[in-house]
Parts: structure tokens; sequence; C-alpha cells
């Protein structure tokens, strides 16, 4: 034993002797509790569907297109000849629009890619000298009164897929650890909360970030693995290259909100890396084009107001976060992602969404194991009304 001569202070009794009660907050502060807005908001908006099949798909249609490319200098010529991939889409009678303005008329050869045609019908300008840039409209068919019913195109629809991933994340402490005094409360309840967060941002980053595979495991059962939103949004992408402008931003706009779910008011998500929400905070004080709501998606959000449609962004700490290169050479942190909610799906398996499993490990061991397991996937329909900002890593004007 030692014997100390003089004043007892806190020194002795914290630092040698270690029995001064510390003060510990009753609650743990933990970092980053809602980690997930994508799985948020997908909940909040009820955008969660059974799935029947560890592979679940859907059908995708779209209008047969209207324009048509001049794939040789035609010139002012009868015959008009198109490209391969076009010529299916006109019809006998069909009126085709010339970029300036000119009508001809197809007389032959629709569905193939030599049209002959009458130039300059009607009142419209003289016939137009016709190069392989150029783009021509199809403005309809024209019959002969009592004529036969016109050729039927249509576009087929395509068939779309994805995946159920297993998710699992254990808890797992020894029966001492249970049974001892933890500052903070119980720590099994406390370690459950903690995991269930991380078992959350694991779904998000998949759903953000993965890719659709299914391989044999090592067990003799199939790996799947879902695919996210870099990989399924390929047409509305802007690379900012840097530092991104206002003008930027209204022109990813128009071509966001070419492509709408539905009808009437426009508003569509997006999820911001934390350099892209001080970019629309720095236009919002230039334009007065914000309003902020206490609550939407389940989450606080703020609206940025376009002519094209309204843009409800929500902050994505972890985008932020992630500062390794991507594919695309680019990093994580410089993303952005811009939703359409009417589009995308949580899918999960029947009783198989995120469960909590308790005391599943052996009773004969001097341990505890909890689990949490989701079997879920990411459906994404319509890729172009999605879209997606990279490269920013600045803001002007």
């Amino acid at each position: 034993m030692t014997v100390t001569v003089g004043t007892r202070g806190t020194l002795i009794a914290a630092g040698t002797e270690g029995s001064l009660i510390r003060d510990v907050a009753d609650r743990i502060a933990l970092l980053q509790p809602d980690a997930a807005p994508l799985i948020t908001f997908l909940n909040a908006l009820k955008r969660k569907k059974e799935a029947g099949n560890p592979k679940f798909e859907w059908f995708e249609d779209d209008l047969v297109p209207n324009i048509i490319a001049d794939a040789s200098n035609s010139g002012t010529g009868v015959t008009i000849t198109v490209s391969a991939a076009h010529g299916y889409l006109v019809r006998n009678g069909d009126i085709l629009i010339a970029p300036n303005g000119e009508s001809m008329l197809v007389t032959a050869g629709g569905g193939t890619t030599s049209l002959t045609v009458t130039r300059a019908i009607g009142t419209t300008p003289t016939a137009y000298n016709l190069v392989t840039t150029d783009e021509i409209v199809i403005a309809g068919n024209a019959v002969d009164e009592g004529g036969s019913t016109p050729a039927y195109r249509y576009a087929q629809k395509a068939s779309k897929l994805n995946y159920i991933q297993i998710f699992r994340d254990p808890v797992k402490i020894t029966t001492t650890q249970d049974a001892s005094d933890s500052y903070g409360g119980d720590d099994r309840t406390y370690q459950r909360k903690k995991v269930a967060i991380e078992h959350k941002r694991g779904i998000e980053n998949a759903f953000l970030f993965g890719n659709a595979s299914e391989t044999s495991g090592s067990g003799g059962g199939y790996v799947r693995t879902t695919k996210g939103l870099f990989n399924w949004i390929s047409t509305n992408v802007l690379d900012a290259g840097g530092v991104i402008t206002e003008a930027e931003m209204e022109s990813f706009l128009r071509d966001l909100f070419r492509y709408v779910a539905q009808t009437g008011p426009q508003t569509k998500v997006l999820l911001c890396s934390p350099i892209m929400v001080s970019a629309l905070n720095f236009w919002a004080k230039n334009a007065l084009q914000v309003r902020s709501d206490e609550k939407a998606y389940g989450m606080r959000v703020t609206t940025y107001r376009s002519g094209h449609g309204d843009l409800d962004f929500v902050r994505h700490w972890l985008l932020g976060d992630y500062s390794t290169g991507s594919t695309l050479g680019v990093k994580w942190d410089q993303f952005s992602f811009a939703l359409d909610p009417a589009n995308l799906s949580y899918r999960f398996l029947k009783g198989l969404d995120t469960k909590l499993h308790t005391d599943i490990g052996q009773k004969t061991e001097e341990y505890l194991l909890d689990e949490y397991r989701t079997h879920c996937g990411l459906e994404c329909q319509l890729e172009k009304t999605h879209g997606i900002i990279k490269g920013v890593t600045g803001f002007a004007a």
C-alpha cells in the first residue's frame, strides 16, 4: 500500500486510484443518426412494394419517335435517304417537315431507308437542301379520302430487372458484458441501435452505388446484389467539371423535367452533396427562388423553384464523406442525384423486410447474438426521369 502525505485531491482519486466516479452522460452521443435520406423518403412516401421473387422485373414503354435523321445529302430531290434506325418510323402518307418548314408528302418507300416524297406541298417554303445532319419532323399522316388504313407501328416494351440483396449485420456481446453495468444504459440495447443505423446506411449505399449481379456463393446458394442509382441513370448527366454555374443548372433542369411521371405539379428530389447545397443557397439568395418546409419526405427539405418544375433538395452528408474516385474519374463527394419519386420503389421479399432477430446463437455459448436482416432491392423505372450532377467542386453565378 502506498501512503501519501498531504492534501487529498482529484489527481489521486481519479488518476492513481481510479475511484472517482466519472461524469458520463446518460445518453451517449452518436454521430450520423440519420445516414440514409434515400431510404427515409422512400419509406415516408410509401414507395415500398413487396416482391415475389429475388429477381424482380418490370416493363417500360415509350411513344414512337417522331423525328428522323437524313442519313445522306438528299438535297432538294424527291428521294430522301434516312438512317436505317429511322426508316421504320415513316409510313406512306406521312407528312415530313424540313428544318425550314417545308412540308413533304411521303408517297412511297414508307418503312424503308429510301423515301419518295412530293416536295414543297401547300403554301410552304421552297424545297429545302437536306444535308446529313438535318433532323426531319414527322407531322402525322394525311390519308386519301376513302383510302386504306395506314401501316401500324408501335414501340416495343422494354423488360428491366433488378435483384433483391440480402443485408445482414450482427450484434454480438458476451453474457458477462450483458450482465455488467454500462454508462449510457443497457449496452446491448445501445449496440442494437447503432448497428440498426449502420444496417440502414449499408442499404442506402447499395441503392446509390450498387450494381446488379447474381453469382454462385461459396455456400452453394446465389449471392445477389442490387443495382443503384449511379448505374441506372445515364441520360441526364451533367458533368460540371469543377465550378457549376446557375446557367448550367438551368440547362440541367430543362432536360430533367422533360420527362415526368405524372401531369400536374412537377416536383423532383435532389439528394445533394454539401457543396451542391451551398450552390443552391447561393443562387437562391440572388433569385429569391426558395421556400423551406419544416417537414417533407420524412425529413426537412428546401424547395428550389424554376419555370420547369420544383426541385426539393435534401443534404446528403454521406455523399460529402466519400472522397474516393469513381469509375467516371470524379469523386462521390462531387455527386448529386435528381430523382422522380414516382418512378422509384423499395422492393422487399414477403416477410423479409428489415427485422431484428434476437438470441439466434447457440444456447451453450457464452455470448448473445442478435442480427438485423433485410432482403431488399431498388426499382428504378424510366431512367430519363432522373438525373445526375457530378464533378462539382465549386459554384458561381
